[in-house]
């Protein structure tokens, strides 16, 4: 199929973006996950619970074993596929490869041992445990990291770049751009963190979690020692208590901190693009680039306003499937499966609006003339200063005195507190000016960006 004939954007409009992510969320991706977990369950029941069957077997019989999987090609997926046609069932067609695939191996002994105890949510929790723990891993931490690096390092060369700070809208007290910038990249590094520190769980537990049937034909063996043995084995965190199904409060918490993510990291899109839109900012476009089909002279945010739609988008997704697969009929129910094909649907867009947005920082310029300006035509936001001034020489009715005086004259309010106030005072006021009235800017974001890479140094000593 050609990728413009794709029924959704993922695969099609924007395939070549995102074209790695096919190892982590196709449909080959997810056999290829299943028959690797197969093989090792069977290669460990073979060393601890059959273990007289592992002498009639070659010497290197688990190298033979896991070259299934380690070249495990599209043919082999689609062969799998070409079974599940007939007997209408994903994980039994993959028991059905494995069984065709130990004669010529001359492992033949080793098939009455294929999946032997499980159910197929066994074999499912472990698959998609692993690829969203490697999808997590490999993809979006890096992506994440980028994204937080850059908006640092826009702090820091910003940190003394006066901007006027609004509030409802209106203007507020004058800050500076690096420090509203630092605001959301200590924001995304604390969501990182906790990102890339989670633990993806795995059960087995059999047809209901009790390992019925193992227990009555193997009773010597600690099924739950084993079980907890296995998972962990695959770099899982062993969950104690299944029913067929693993409960997914633990991938429910990491799908919901990403929805969290993909929210803060949309709001950031539509504050930059309104500083776009005064002017403060802008996002020029290559000559050959068209950003209007009827008006030559447009250069608009395109790849922020995509990021924007994309993060919301997903944000949304993600909020609902941690929701949802959190209820489970009884033992378990069908509903949840055909929710968890489509984990890579919002992760994907994740990534994607992840790429734009750090593609729209890379573009980022920053007009400081623009910004400087603004804040000069609003001498009103020195009022909070007057005012809290009045207040500490004691002035009980500061904040009305300030406020009648401004909002009748702005320009003049030093003028009209000469009536009230002592020429010491006055003077004080008077030396007063915007570009000064920064409190602790430049120092928040030193101290944010010392946060952040103080975070970092944790995330890299965790690998």
């Amino acid at each position: 199929m050609d990728s413009i004939e794709a029924i959704t954007p993922i695969d099609g409009r924007y395939r070549a973006k995102l074209t790695h992510l096919v190892k982590y969320f196709s449909e080959y991706a997810l056999i290829k996950e299943r028959v690797r977990i197969e093989i090792e369950y069977l290669i460990k029941f073979i060393e601890e619970v059959e273990r007289s069957k592992a002498v009639l077997l070659p010497s290197d019989w688990k190298n033979i074993l896991r070259k299934i999987y380690q070249d495990f090609s599209l043919k082999d997926a689609e062969r799998i596929k070409e079974i599940e046609k007939k007997v209408a069932h994903d994980v039994f067609a993959v028991i059905k490869y494995l069984v065709e695939r130990l004669d010529p191996l001359k492992l033949h002994i080793l098939k009455p041992y294929i999946h032997i105890g499980l159910t197929s949510e066994d074999v499912n929790n472990l698959a998609y445990s692993l690829i969203l723990n490697r999808f997590n891993r490999e993809v979006l931490v890096p992506a994440l990291l980028k994204i937080v690096d850059k908006l640092s390092s826009i702090s820091l060369q910003n940190i003394d770049a006066l901007m006027l700070a609004r509030t409802h809208g209106m203007p507020a007290v004058p800050t500076t751009f690096g420090r509203f910038i630092v605001n959301y990249a200590y924001r995304i590094a604390k969501i990182l963190e906790e990102i890339a520190n989670t633990e993806f769980p795995g059960k087995l537990g059999g047809a209901i979690g009790d390992h019925n049937a193992l227990k009555f034909v193997y009773p010597e063996i600690d099924w739950l020692s084993f079980s907890r043995s296995f998972v962990e084995s695959l770099g899982l965190t062993y969950f104690p208590a299944p029913t067929q199904i693993l409960p997914h409060e633990q991938l429910s918490s990491y799908l919901m901190k990403v929805a969290i993510l993909d929210s803060v990291s949309s709001n950031l899109c539509r504050d930059l693009w309104m500083l776009s839109m005064t002017g403060y900012i802008f996002f020029p476009s290559s000559q050959d680039e068209v950003h209007s089909s009827t008006m030559p002279h447009k250069s608009n945010p395109l790849l922020l306003e995509n990021a924007e739609g994309a993060f919301d988008l997903a944000s949304e997704i993600l909020s609902y499937m941690s929701r949802r697969l959190l209820s489970s009929r009884l033992h378990r129910d069908l509903s949840d499966s055909v929710i968890k094909r489509f984990y890579g649907l919002p992760l994907s867009l994740t990534y994607m609006a992840l790429q734009n947005l750090e593609s729209s920082l890379d573009k980022m310029q920053v007009n400081r003339e623009r910004m400087s300006s603004e804040v000069e035509k609003h001498p009103e936001v020195l009022s909070e200063a007057y005012q809290i001034y009045l207040r500490k020489h004691g002035h009980p009715e500061a904040y009305e005195i300030i406020q009648k005086v401004i909002r009748e004259n702005p320009e003049k309010t030093i003028e009209e507190l000469e009536k009230i106030l002592t020429s010491e005072e006055l003077e004080d006021l008077a030396r007063l000016s915007s570009s000064e009235y920064l409190g602790e800017a430049e120092r928040i974001v030193k101290i944010l960006t010392q946060e952040i890479r103080m975070i970092k140094n944790r995330l890299s000593k965790g690998d």
